[in-house]
């Protein structure tokens, strides 16, 4: 089936198939003139999307439902997260209604720290308690591992730990390294965060997936090269990971964040040991990419 008939069937726009394919969610043959012969098993899945988008669900959540063996229960998981957030969002309006009656900032306090228990995400505890630079680098690059609430005493006991690394972790990170955090941020001040943030670990995903896949197109060995070139090295970026991995190696982050965070978030866990097999394979196929992860 041709898009502008996908599109009837399926009330999308063009632009919206373009999309979930670019999002990897259908892979519609190609034919010698150029376009895209979309299968039924394509269509069916369209259509699944169109549903659950309709639904107020997100793409990333949409990647984790349509991938999922169970989707039913994909989508309970959902649902309660969804819940609890309404949870949270009702009980901050009626915090805000006792303080137009009686501005009790005492009592109010206590109200909103039993919210922050009962209904944070761990992510959204992390920010709120390290608003610089580190709390929005945090949440980028381990937000999706932490949007559910504390659950285990043994997960309250790892946040406690990981708290307190970062109490003393955010005194030790360099000057230039805060300040390229900073401009970062600032350059994407009206970006969506939480679209950037998935958009960057879908690709993470992808690449762990099917690295064969993922680097098919691009020119590794030039990318190898530059990246362990003294080229990169004095490039503004090479500066950075440098700093990056200094302070990582010097506050613990290793030693303490990394181990208490899989305590945390059992997905984070399976993902670093995705990860780590996708880096070794990596490494088996190009051994000269060892540099780029410390292998010698």
């Amino acid at each position: 089936m041709l898009i502008k008939e996908v599109c009837r069937v399926c009330d999308l726009t063009k632009k919206a198939v373009e999309y979930y394919e670019q999002q990897g969610f259908i892979k519609p043959q190609v034919l010698d003139n150029s376009y895209r012969d979309y299968t039924d098993a394509e269509i069916a899945t369209l259509k699944e999307i169109s549903v659950l988008r309709k639904c107020g669900i997100g793409i990333q959540d949409i990647h984790i439902i349509l991938s999922s063996n169970d989707k039913s229960v994909a989508l309970a998981r959902y649902k309660h997260l969804n819940e609890l957030k309404m949870q949270k969002l009702k009980a901050a309006q009626n915090c805000i209604d006792v303080l137009i009656k009686n501005y009790d900032i005492e009592n109010s306090f206590h109200r909103l720290q039993q919210l922050d228990e009962e209904c944070l995400t761990v992510q959204e505890k992390l920010v709120l308690a390290f608003p610089g630079n580190y709390g929005l680098y945090l949440s980028l690059h381990f937000g999706r591992f932490l949007r559910e609430p504390i659950k285990t005493e043994e997960q309250r006991a790892a946040y406690n730990k990981i708290v307190d690394y970062l109490d003393n972790a955010a005194s030790l990170i360099p000057d230039e390294l805060s300040a390229f955090m900073e401009e970062a941020i600032q350059l994407n001040e009206n970006v969506n965060m939480e679209k950037y943030e998935d958009a960057m670990n879908l690709l993470l995903e992808e690449a762990i997936r099917d690295p064969d896949a993922y680097f098919r197109n691009l020119k590794v060995e030039e990318y190898i090269a530059y990246r362990t070139s003294a080229e990169f090295r004095q490039s503004p970026q090479g500066k950075m990971t440098d700093l990056m991995l200094e302070f990582q190696k010097n506050s613990g982050y290793h030693d303490v964040f990394l181990p208490n965070l899989m305590i945390l978030s059992p997905a984070y866990k399976t993902y670093c040991e995705r990860l780590e097999s996708a880096n070794s394979a990596f490494v088996e196929k190009y051994p000269q990419a060892g540099a780029i992860y410390g292998i010698e």
